[in-house]
């Protein structure tokens, strides 16, 4: 990867070997925009109370990629020019990646796993035509969208304890070689083509083309299957599809998925009381028993354990690298900077167009209520941070980066951060320490 300086942050190039490739980061993230979001403070007579529309309005959503190298993965002026030459057989897709949605009732749907998919795609085009024979490291969040996997992914939610029902037909897997060892005399099925389908010729006419379900899966593991059953008998207990704690923290983790959905979409109030309940409620954690019921048995093959989320393996399809961010660790992110700049910092086009003082600044000291202004305000918002800003946002998430794997805490790492102004390191943990000390003291 390349390097920037620390006081010009121009880019230094790397030093290839033979056979290397540059590898570039590009960070990705969405957000909402909202037509009724105001500026913070305002100015008014001593007893008065801002009128303020109520609800958030009509929401403008905003998925989009950057990196340090060029800030905003899209085409550069000369490369569109060059582009629309070309036959439209021949011209990619899109000419950025950003895609910008309006969602709601009766409008766009709201921003889902097979929208971000079809924005990878073109992002991929993009970033390859902007950055010719290089490896891309695309990093997301993890939100549920990104790590959602296939419609036929090897996912254990998505089956039955028994055969047919309402459950999704699965792509066909390999035994693990991983699994126990045969017991004397029986069948060694390590290794072997496991289908999650009964053939169409199935003797028992009820099962032909039926999904299998817990149950037969691990049946045909003859290994595991008897270690399984060996287990539940030694404890004395019977052999259960899926046990009551892990039943538990699945339903916990779906009345957290709406919550969050709801929160997102600024719809709080599609969120049933039930599902607050069971959100905010303590969290029950998953079985640690490896063998209490035939879900948790088959979660842990090795197949299912490796089986990678649908944009993962797309992106490593096409020959890049892609990277999850730990939870609830926003700062690693440098296009988070970049939502709070459209919205707090200034506009300098739109501002001179629409008013007549260019003294307010960002998107919420801008809007005013109507959903026009608001769609023509959030990319012009969004477009008047430069590189030099963004390459800037990298550099403060290089530093925490470099904070966090010294062991520093949360609290040492924004210290560090705020101290230290080099690219993408941090001084000595000792020091940071020592500071805060001082501080306190």
């Amino acid at each position: 990867m390349a390097t920037y300086d620390d006081g010009t942050l121009d880019r230094i190039p790397p030093n290839l070997r033979s056979g290397e490739r540059e590898h570039v980061i590009v960070f990705q993230d969405e957000t909402i925009f909202h037509t009724n979001e105001y500026r913070r403070r305002s100015w008014l007579a001593r007893d008065q109370q801002p009128i303020r529309k109520k609800g958030n309005g009509r929401v403008v959503h905003i998925s989009d990629f950057i990196s340090e190298t060029i800030g905003r993965i899209k085409l550069s002026e000369d490369q569109i020019a060059e582009q629309l030459t070309r036959p439209a057989e021949l011209r990619i897709p899109s000419f950025e990646a950003r895609k910008i949605t309006y969602p709601g009732k009766g409008f766009d749907a709201w921003w889902d796993l097979a929208q971000l998919m079809s924005q990878i795609k073109h992002t991929i085009k993009v970033f390859e035509h902007t950055h010719p024979d290089r490896v891309a490291i695309f990093v997301f969040d993890r939100s549920s969208a990104h790590e959602g996997f296939a419609e036929n992914a090897l996912n254990i939610h998505n089956m039955n304890v028994n055969p047919g029902g309402k459950q999704r037909r699965l792509r066909s897997t390999v035994i693990p070689l991983s699994n126990p060892g045969p017991a004397p005399g029986e069948k060694d099925t390590r290794g072997q083509v496991q289908n999650m389908c009964f053939p169409d010729d199935h003797p028992d006419l009820g099962l032909r083309g039926k999904p299998k379900g817990f149950r037969a899966m691990l049946q045909e593991c003859k290994s595991v299957w008897d270690k399984f059953i060996a287990t539940c008998t030694a404890r004395g207990v019977k052999a259960v599809g899926k046990c009551t704690q892990c039943a538990k923290s699945q339903s916990q983790k779906d009345a957290e998925r709406r919550v969050i959905f709801a929160e997102a979409s600024g719809q709080d109030d599609i969120a049933s009381a039930e599902d607050m309940v069971v959100a905010n409620s303590a969290t029950l954690p998953p079985s640690n028993d490896e063998w209490c019921c035939m879900q948790r048995v088959l979660s842990l093959q090795e197949d299912f354990q490796n089986e990678k989320p649908l944009i993962q393996s797309h992106i490593e399809d096409a020959g890049h690298i892609c990277m999850f961010l730990p939870r609830f660790h926003c700062e690693l992110n440098p296009i988070e900077m970049l939502w709070g700049y459209g919205k707090y910092r200034m506009c300098i086009s739109f501002t001179r167009t629409v008013y007549a003082s260019p003294r307010l600044s960002g998107y919420r000291n801008l809007a005013d209520g109507r959903f026009v202004t608001a769609r023509a305000l959030v990319p012009q918002c969004l477009d008047a941070c430069e590189l030099i800003t963004i390459r800037k946002f990298f550099q403060k998430s290089w530093r925490y980066i470099d904070a966090y794997r010294k062991g520093l805490n949360a609290q040492q790492a924004v210290l560090a951060n705020k101290k230290y102004k080099s690219h993408r390191k941090v001084g000595l943990p000792s020091d940071i320490i020592s500071s805060i000390d001082k501080k306190h003291t």
